[in-house]
């Protein structure tokens, strides 16, 4: 589910040192993600299997894949997660106050948020 946040006027991030405050913002944003109620885990945003670049290097180094992707275009944050959500909460329900979160903890900065609920179980 992808939703544009609507934030008026707010002027956006500087783009100086993007990479580095991306890195940790998406660290903060895992955390956000992963506090919500029913929320039962979160898998890399890209599946390895849809970047054979990606699960090469994946296992020549050693390094996990991004829980969490950030693209900053023109200004607009692009936020893309997957999760898996319990039985307790209808998943649908879950993956809109994802991203609900996810748009308030970025406020002012205008984002549009990539949730995807890939399994759903115990």
């Amino acid at each position: 589910m992808t939703e544009p946040m609507d934030v008026g006027a707010a002027a956006p991030a500087s783009a100086s040192g993007a990479l580095a405050d991306l890195g940790i913002l998406a660290e903060q944003l895992l955390g956000v993600v992963q506090s919500v109620e029913g929320v039962s885990s979160v898998y890399p945003a890209q599946p390895l299997w849809q970047s054979i670049a990606g699960a090469a290097l994946s296992v020549v180094t050693g390094d996990t894949p991004a829980l969490i992707t950030l693209t900053d275009e023109a200004g607009v944050l692009a936020v893309k997660t997957r999760i898996a959500v319990g039985t307790s909460r209808p998943a649908p329900a879950v993956a809109r106050e994802v991203a609900e979160a996810v748009r308030r903890h970025l406020l002012p900065r205008p984002a549009a948020v990539d949730v995807s609920v890939v399994t759903v179980g115990t």
